[in-house]
Protein backbone atom coordinates (compact mmCIF):
# COMPACT_ATOMS: atom_id res chain seq x y z
CA UNK A 1 0.00 0.00 0.00
CA UNK A 2 1.60 3.26 -1.17
CA UNK A 3 1.20 6.63 0.32
CA UNK A 4 -0.80 8.04 -2.17
CA UNK A 5 -4.02 6.92 -2.76
CA UNK A 6 -3.95 6.59 -6.67
CA UNK A 7 -3.80 3.56 -9.08
CA UNK A 8 -0.91 3.12 -11.98
CA UNK A 9 -0.30 1.26 -14.40
CA UNK A 10 3.24 0.61 -16.31
CA UNK A 11 4.59 -0.96 -19.16
CA UNK A 12 8.12 -2.58 -19.00
CA UNK A 13 10.16 -5.13 -19.68
CA UNK A 14 11.24 -7.74 -16.42
CA UNK A 15 13.35 -6.23 -14.36
CA UNK A 16 12.65 -2.73 -14.40
CA UNK A 17 8.55 -3.43 -12.99
CA UNK A 18 7.91 -0.39 -10.79
CA UNK A 19 4.71 -2.48 -8.74
CA UNK A 20 2.90 -0.45 -11.88
CA UNK A 21 1.12 -2.06 -15.01
CA UNK A 22 4.00 -3.28 -16.87
CA UNK A 23 4.53 -3.91 -20.89
CA UNK A 24 7.74 -4.03 -21.99
CA UNK A 25 10.38 -3.30 -24.55
CA UNK A 26 13.22 -5.55 -24.44
CA UNK A 27 16.06 -3.30 -25.86
CA UNK A 28 17.07 -6.15 -28.16
CA UNK A 29 19.80 -6.68 -30.28
CA UNK A 30 19.14 -10.53 -31.82
CA UNK A 31 20.97 -10.96 -34.73
CA UNK A 32 24.01 -8.46 -33.49
CA UNK A 33 27.25 -8.62 -35.68
CA UNK A 34 26.03 -11.93 -37.75
CA UNK A 35 26.58 -9.62 -40.88
CA UNK A 36 29.60 -7.81 -41.88
CA UNK A 37 29.80 -4.68 -43.45
CA UNK A 38 33.21 -4.47 -45.61
CA UNK A 39 34.96 -1.04 -46.70
CA UNK A 40 37.57 -1.52 -49.06
CA UNK A 41 40.87 1.03 -48.56
CA UNK A 42 43.74 1.95 -50.70
CA UNK A 43 46.31 0.07 -49.30
CA UNK A 44 46.39 -2.97 -47.77
CA UNK A 45 47.25 -1.95 -44.02
CA UNK A 46 44.02 -0.47 -43.73
CA UNK A 47 41.53 -3.36 -45.17
CA UNK A 48 38.80 -3.37 -42.41
CA UNK A 49 35.90 -5.88 -41.80
CA UNK A 50 33.28 -3.74 -39.63
CA UNK A 51 30.17 -5.97 -38.41
CA UNK A 52 27.14 -4.42 -38.28
CA UNK A 53 24.66 -3.55 -36.04
CA UNK A 54 20.93 -4.16 -34.28
CA UNK A 55 20.08 -1.49 -31.32
CA UNK A 56 16.71 -0.84 -30.38
CA UNK A 57 16.00 2.43 -28.04
CA UNK A 58 13.29 3.30 -26.62
CA UNK A 59 12.96 7.01 -26.20
CA UNK A 60 16.38 7.60 -27.42
CA UNK A 61 18.14 5.54 -24.39
CA UNK A 62 18.18 1.77 -23.81
CA UNK A 63 15.72 1.66 -21.40
CA UNK A 64 13.43 -0.90 -21.34
CA UNK A 65 10.30 1.65 -19.71
CA UNK A 66 7.53 1.81 -22.41
CA UNK A 67 4.56 2.87 -20.73
CA UNK A 68 4.70 4.49 -17.15
CA UNK A 69 1.10 5.87 -16.07
CA UNK A 70 0.94 6.68 -11.97
CA UNK A 71 -2.18 7.91 -9.85
CA UNK A 72 -4.82 7.17 -12.07
CA UNK A 73 -8.40 7.13 -10.80
CA UNK A 74 -11.89 6.06 -10.93
CA UNK A 75 -13.47 7.26 -14.44
CA UNK A 76 -9.99 8.61 -15.41
CA UNK A 77 -8.55 8.21 -19.03
CA UNK A 78 -5.36 9.43 -20.75
CA UNK A 79 -2.60 8.27 -23.34
CA UNK A 80 0.41 7.82 -23.02
CA UNK A 81 3.89 7.25 -26.14
CA UNK A 82 7.42 6.12 -26.78
CA UNK A 83 9.44 5.95 -29.59
CA UNK A 84 11.05 3.01 -30.50
CA UNK A 85 14.06 3.53 -32.94
CA UNK A 86 16.29 1.14 -34.88
CA UNK A 87 19.67 2.73 -33.90
CA UNK A 88 21.73 0.49 -35.65
CA UNK A 89 23.54 -0.01 -38.94
CA UNK A 90 21.45 -2.88 -39.96
CA UNK A 91 17.52 -2.93 -41.03
CA UNK A 92 15.50 -4.89 -38.93
CA UNK A 93 12.03 -6.92 -37.83
CA UNK A 94 10.51 -5.68 -34.97
CA UNK A 95 9.04 -8.42 -32.80
CA UNK A 96 6.70 -8.27 -29.73
CA UNK A 97 5.40 -10.48 -27.31
CA UNK A 98 3.64 -10.44 -23.67
CA UNK A 99 4.99 -12.81 -21.12
CA UNK A 100 2.42 -12.19 -18.05
CA UNK A 101 0.71 -9.95 -16.02
CA UNK A 102 0.24 -9.36 -12.44
CA UNK A 103 -2.45 -7.39 -10.92
CA UNK A 104 -1.17 -6.16 -7.41
CA UNK A 105 -3.23 -5.38 -4.03
CA UNK A 106 -0.36 -3.32 -2.61
CA UNK A 107 -2.58 -3.06 0.45
CA UNK A 108 -5.72 -2.43 1.85
CA UNK A 109 -6.22 0.96 3.34
CA UNK A 110 -9.72 2.36 5.60
CA UNK A 111 -11.88 3.58 2.20
CA UNK A 112 -10.35 0.59 -0.11
CA UNK A 113 -11.44 -1.76 2.81
CA UNK A 114 -14.89 -0.07 3.13
CA UNK A 115 -15.49 -0.79 -0.76
CA UNK A 116 -18.62 -3.37 -1.12
CA UNK A 117 -15.88 -5.08 -4.19
CA UNK A 118 -12.99 -5.05 -2.32
CA UNK A 119 -12.29 -8.79 -1.36
CA UNK A 120 -9.09 -8.73 0.74
CA UNK A 121 -9.12 -7.26 4.79
CA UNK A 122 -7.62 -4.11 6.00
CA UNK A 123 -3.79 -4.16 5.99
CA UNK A 124 -0.70 -2.66 4.57
CA UNK A 125 0.60 -6.29 3.24
CA UNK A 126 -2.96 -7.24 2.81
CA UNK A 127 -3.61 -8.95 -0.91
CA UNK A 128 -1.73 -10.93 -3.31
CA UNK A 129 -0.10 -10.27 -6.98
CA UNK A 130 -3.05 -11.37 -8.51
CA UNK A 131 -5.91 -9.70 -6.13
CA UNK A 132 -6.15 -6.26 -7.23
CA UNK A 133 -9.41 -5.10 -8.61
CA UNK A 134 -7.75 -2.43 -11.09
CA UNK A 135 -7.26 -5.08 -13.63
CA UNK A 136 -10.94 -5.72 -13.70
CA UNK A 137 -11.55 -1.52 -14.34
CA UNK A 138 -8.80 -0.57 -16.71
CA UNK A 139 -9.34 -0.57 -20.54
CA UNK A 140 -6.21 -0.01 -22.82
CA UNK A 141 -5.89 0.23 -26.08
CA UNK A 142 -2.74 -0.27 -27.67
CA UNK A 143 -1.13 0.35 -31.11
CA UNK A 144 2.19 1.05 -33.28
CA UNK A 145 1.77 4.30 -35.46
CA UNK A 146 4.09 3.49 -38.11
CA UNK A 147 4.47 6.13 -41.22
CA UNK A 148 1.06 7.35 -39.90
CA UNK A 149 -0.77 4.08 -40.09
CA UNK A 150 -2.50 3.20 -36.91
CA UNK A 151 -1.48 -1.07 -36.27
CA UNK A 152 -3.09 -2.17 -33.02
CA UNK A 153 -1.98 -4.97 -30.90
CA UNK A 154 -4.32 -4.66 -28.43
CA UNK A 155 -7.63 -3.69 -29.17
CA UNK A 156 -9.20 -2.41 -32.81
CA UNK A 157 -9.98 1.19 -33.82
CA UNK A 158 -12.92 2.42 -33.05
CA UNK A 159 -15.27 1.30 -35.40
CA UNK A 160 -19.40 1.60 -34.80
CA UNK A 161 -19.90 2.99 -31.37
CA UNK A 162 -17.12 -0.28 -30.52
CA UNK A 163 -14.25 1.89 -29.30
CA UNK A 164 -11.83 -0.88 -29.38
CA UNK A 165 -11.30 -1.07 -25.51
CA UNK A 166 -9.62 -4.35 -24.10
CA UNK A 167 -10.20 -5.01 -20.13
CA UNK A 168 -6.16 -5.72 -18.63
CA UNK A 169 -7.06 -8.64 -17.09
CA UNK A 170 -8.31 -10.08 -20.69
CA UNK A 171 -5.13 -9.10 -22.62
CA UNK A 172 -4.01 -12.18 -24.30
CA UNK A 173 -0.34 -13.82 -23.33
CA UNK A 174 2.15 -14.68 -26.27
CA UNK A 175 3.60 -13.30 -29.57
CA UNK A 176 1.75 -10.93 -31.23
CA UNK A 177 1.83 -10.45 -34.78
CA UNK A 178 3.53 -7.65 -36.23
CA UNK A 179 3.31 -8.65 -40.16
CA UNK A 180 6.99 -8.39 -40.97
CA UNK A 181 7.10 -5.51 -39.59
CA UNK A 182 11.07 -3.97 -41.06
CA UNK A 183 12.89 -1.31 -39.42
CA UNK A 184 15.40 0.31 -41.51
CA UNK A 185 18.23 2.15 -39.70
CA UNK A 186 17.18 5.31 -37.87
CA UNK A 187 13.77 4.38 -38.46
CA UNK A 188 11.27 4.67 -35.97
CA UNK A 189 7.50 3.97 -34.69
CA UNK A 190 5.62 5.02 -31.73
CA UNK A 191 3.98 3.02 -29.08
CA UNK A 192 0.90 4.52 -28.16
CA UNK A 193 -1.32 3.22 -25.46
CA UNK A 194 -4.57 4.80 -24.51
CA UNK A 195 -6.82 3.96 -21.06
CA UNK A 196 -9.44 4.44 -18.63
CA UNK A 197 -10.46 3.57 -15.28
CA UNK A 198 -14.49 2.51 -15.80
CA UNK A 199 -16.92 1.66 -12.81
CA UNK A 200 -14.60 1.83 -10.28
CA UNK A 201 -14.57 3.23 -6.63
CA UNK A 202 -12.28 3.15 -3.33
CA UNK A 203 -11.65 -0.63 -4.35
CA UNK A 204 -9.09 0.38 -6.70
CA UNK A 205 -6.85 2.46 -4.53
CA UNK A 206 -3.16 1.72 -4.46
CA UNK A 207 -3.43 -0.95 -7.30
CA UNK A 208 -1.47 -1.55 -9.80
CA UNK A 209 -1.26 -3.83 -13.43
CA UNK A 210 1.77 -5.09 -14.36
CA UNK A 211 2.18 -6.40 -17.85
CA UNK A 212 5.62 -7.96 -18.63
CA UNK A 213 6.13 -7.91 -22.65
CA UNK A 214 9.09 -7.56 -24.90
CA UNK A 215 10.37 -5.77 -27.94
CA UNK A 216 12.90 -7.42 -29.84
CA UNK A 217 15.24 -5.89 -33.01
CA UNK A 218 16.24 -9.05 -35.58
CA UNK A 219 17.94 -9.29 -38.67
CA UNK A 220 15.39 -12.24 -40.02
CA UNK A 221 11.57 -12.21 -39.32
CA UNK A 222 10.35 -14.80 -36.87
CA UNK A 223 14.23 -15.11 -35.88
CA UNK A 224 13.13 -15.63 -32.37
CA UNK A 225 9.67 -15.22 -30.69
CA UNK A 226 8.32 -13.26 -27.72
CA UNK A 227 8.22 -14.47 -24.99
CA UNK A 228 10.83 -17.52 -25.40
CA UNK A 229 8.50 -20.62 -24.89
CA UNK A 230 8.73 -24.23 -24.22
CA UNK A 231 6.33 -25.91 -25.60
CA UNK A 232 5.70 -29.72 -23.69
CA UNK A 233 4.55 -33.18 -24.47
CA UNK A 234 0.65 -32.84 -22.99
CA UNK A 235 -2.26 -35.80 -22.33
CA UNK A 236 -5.87 -35.46 -23.04
CA UNK A 237 -7.23 -36.89 -19.69
CA UNK A 238 -10.62 -37.42 -18.68
CA UNK A 239 -12.67 -40.32 -16.05
CA UNK A 240 -12.93 -43.54 -17.18
CA UNK A 241 -16.37 -44.26 -19.20
CA UNK A 242 -16.58 -40.47 -20.18
CA UNK A 243 -16.80 -39.63 -23.67
CA UNK A 244 -14.81 -36.83 -24.33
CA UNK A 245 -11.08 -36.67 -22.16
CA UNK A 246 -11.81 -32.77 -21.30
CA UNK A 247 -8.36 -32.49 -19.23
CA UNK A 248 -4.76 -31.80 -20.06
CA UNK A 249 -1.80 -33.03 -18.34
CA UNK A 250 1.98 -32.27 -18.45
CA UNK A 251 4.91 -32.25 -16.44
CA UNK A 252 6.49 -28.31 -15.13
CA UNK A 253 10.11 -28.94 -14.15
CA UNK A 254 12.16 -26.38 -11.36
CA UNK A 255 15.13 -25.89 -13.32
CA UNK A 256 16.13 -22.51 -11.22
CA UNK A 257 18.64 -24.19 -8.83
CA UNK A 258 15.97 -23.37 -6.04
CA UNK A 259 13.24 -23.54 -4.17
CA UNK A 260 10.14 -22.36 -6.31
CA UNK A 261 6.62 -21.88 -5.33
CA UNK A 262 4.12 -21.49 -8.17
CA UNK A 263 1.39 -19.14 -7.21
CA UNK A 264 -0.78 -18.16 -10.06
CA UNK A 265 -1.85 -20.15 -13.17
CA UNK A 266 -3.06 -18.83 -16.21
CA UNK A 267 -4.61 -20.62 -18.63
CA UNK A 268 -5.32 -19.64 -22.48
CA UNK A 269 -6.43 -22.32 -25.00
CA UNK A 270 -5.67 -21.77 -28.59
CA UNK A 271 -9.19 -23.41 -29.46
CA UNK A 272 -11.53 -20.02 -28.96
CA UNK A 273 -14.54 -22.27 -28.02
CA UNK A 274 -12.91 -23.07 -24.74
CA UNK A 275 -14.03 -20.72 -22.34
CA UNK A 276 -14.00 -22.33 -18.92
CA UNK A 277 -11.95 -24.77 -16.84
CA UNK A 278 -14.25 -26.58 -14.07
CA UNK A 279 -14.99 -29.81 -13.04
CA UNK A 280 -18.25 -28.41 -11.46
CA UNK A 281 -19.01 -31.25 -8.71
CA UNK A 282 -15.71 -30.63 -6.80
CA UNK A 283 -14.74 -33.67 -7.56
CA UNK A 284 -12.91 -35.45 -10.88
CA UNK A 285 -13.05 -38.82 -9.29
CA UNK A 286 -10.47 -40.46 -12.42
CA UNK A 287 -10.01 -43.79 -12.39
CA UNK A 288 -6.28 -43.93 -11.92
CA UNK A 289 -6.37 -41.05 -9.75
CA UNK A 290 -8.47 -38.26 -7.16
CA UNK A 291 -7.58 -34.78 -7.70
CA UNK A 292 -10.79 -33.42 -6.34
CA UNK A 293 -9.60 -30.24 -7.91
CA UNK A 294 -10.12 -27.78 -11.31
CA UNK A 295 -6.13 -26.98 -11.45
CA UNK A 296 -3.56 -29.62 -9.23
CA UNK A 297 -0.03 -29.48 -9.34
CA UNK A 298 1.40 -32.97 -8.32
CA UNK A 299 4.85 -32.85 -6.48
CA UNK A 300 7.24 -35.57 -5.49
CA UNK A 301 7.30 -36.93 -2.00
CA UNK A 302 9.11 -34.22 0.37
CA UNK A 303 7.46 -31.40 -1.59
CA UNK A 304 4.29 -29.78 -1.52
CA UNK A 305 1.33 -30.43 -3.71
CA UNK A 306 -0.57 -27.25 -5.00
CA UNK A 307 -4.73 -27.27 -6.12
CA UNK A 308 -7.79 -25.53 -6.62
CA UNK A 309 -11.03 -26.66 -6.36
CA UNK A 310 -13.63 -24.14 -7.41
CA UNK A 311 -16.39 -26.45 -5.93
CA UNK A 312 -19.25 -25.85 -7.89
CA UNK A 313 -17.65 -22.72 -9.14
CA UNK A 314 -15.49 -22.45 -12.51
CA UNK A 315 -13.03 -20.66 -13.76
CA UNK A 316 -12.99 -18.76 -17.22
CA UNK A 317 -10.37 -18.53 -19.44
CA UNK A 318 -8.17 -17.20 -20.64
CA UNK A 319 -7.24 -15.90 -17.38
CA UNK A 320 -5.57 -16.53 -14.19
CA UNK A 321 -6.33 -19.28 -11.24
CA UNK A 322 -4.88 -18.03 -7.55
CA UNK A 323 -3.88 -21.21 -5.94
CA UNK A 324 -3.51 -19.52 -2.60
CA UNK A 325 -7.09 -17.89 -2.54
CA UNK A 326 -9.34 -19.10 -5.67
CA UNK A 327 -10.91 -22.11 -3.87
CA UNK A 328 -14.36 -22.73 -2.15
CA UNK A 329 -12.91 -22.91 1.02
CA UNK A 330 -9.56 -22.89 2.35
CA UNK A 331 -8.70 -26.53 2.16
CA UNK A 332 -9.43 -25.93 -1.29
CA UNK A 333 -6.54 -24.23 -2.02
CA UNK A 334 -2.78 -24.43 -1.78
CA UNK A 335 0.00 -23.37 -3.75
CA UNK A 336 2.99 -25.70 -4.92
CA UNK A 337 6.41 -26.21 -3.97
CA UNK A 338 8.98 -27.51 -5.99
CA UNK A 339 12.52 -28.54 -4.75
CA UNK A 340 15.50 -27.49 -7.29
CA UNK A 341 15.48 -30.02 -9.98
CA UNK A 342 11.87 -31.62 -9.33
CA UNK A 343 9.23 -31.91 -11.94
CA UNK A 344 5.56 -31.58 -10.96
CA UNK A 345 2.54 -33.21 -12.93
CA UNK A 346 0.21 -30.55 -14.00
CA UNK A 347 -3.28 -31.56 -14.36
CA UNK A 348 -6.72 -28.87 -15.69
CA UNK A 349 -9.70 -30.51 -15.84
CA UNK A 350 -11.92 -29.84 -17.51
CA UNK A 351 -12.08 -27.44 -20.50
CA UNK A 352 -15.69 -26.68 -21.72
CA UNK A 353 -17.63 -24.60 -24.09
CA UNK A 354 -20.04 -21.79 -23.74
CA UNK A 355 -22.38 -23.90 -22.85
CA UNK A 356 -20.99 -25.37 -20.27
CA UNK A 357 -20.70 -29.26 -21.87
CA UNK A 358 -16.93 -30.80 -21.81
CA UNK A 359 -14.72 -30.62 -24.65
CA UNK A 360 -12.28 -33.21 -26.07
CA UNK A 361 -8.76 -31.84 -25.53
CA UNK A 362 -7.16 -34.13 -28.05
CA UNK A 363 -4.92 -32.48 -30.66
CA UNK A 364 -5.53 -28.78 -28.95
CA UNK A 365 -2.96 -26.63 -27.43
CA UNK A 366 -3.15 -24.76 -24.27
CA UNK A 367 -0.85 -21.48 -23.20
CA UNK A 368 -0.14 -22.02 -19.75
CA UNK A 369 1.88 -19.17 -17.77
CA UNK A 370 2.83 -20.11 -14.42
CA UNK A 371 3.86 -17.10 -12.12
CA UNK A 372 6.77 -18.33 -9.79
CA UNK A 373 8.11 -16.99 -6.01
CA UNK A 374 11.71 -18.42 -5.79
CA UNK A 375 13.67 -18.71 -2.53
CA UNK A 376 16.06 -15.59 -3.23
CA UNK A 377 12.61 -12.85 -3.05
CA UNK A 378 12.63 -12.51 -6.97
CA UNK A 379 9.17 -13.51 -8.97
CA UNK A 380 9.16 -14.60 -12.41
CA UNK A 381 6.65 -15.93 -15.31
CA UNK A 382 7.13 -20.08 -16.82
CA UNK A 383 5.43 -19.63 -20.11
CA UNK A 384 4.49 -23.49 -21.57
CA UNK A 385 2.35 -24.46 -24.50
CA UNK A 386 0.82 -27.96 -23.63
CA UNK A 387 0.05 -29.39 -26.76
CA UNK A 388 -1.39 -33.00 -26.65
CA UNK A 389 -1.03 -35.20 -29.98
CA UNK A 390 -3.90 -35.66 -32.55
CA UNK A 391 -5.66 -39.25 -33.36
Amino acid sequence: MRDDSGSSFELSRRGVLGGLVTMGAASAAAGAGTVALFSDEETSANNTVQAGTLDLTVNGTGSNAVIDVSNVVPEGEGSDSATLRNAGTLPGYLTFGITGFRTPENGVNDPEADASQETDPFGSNSGGSHTGELGQNLELRVKLVVDGTDEYLIGHEPVNGDDGYVLASDVDLGPYDLGELRLSPGQSVDFVTDYRVYNAGNEIQSDSVEIEAGFALTQEPDQITLPETRTVDATAVGPSGDAVDAGVEFDLANPFGQTATVTDVHIQPTDTDLVLVSDETGGTNYDDYTYNSDVHLETPDGDTDGWVDGGSGEFDVPGWVDLGSDGWSAGAQQEAVLSPGTTATVNLYAFRNESGNKEEMTGKRVRVTFDVSLADGTETFVPLVAETPGD
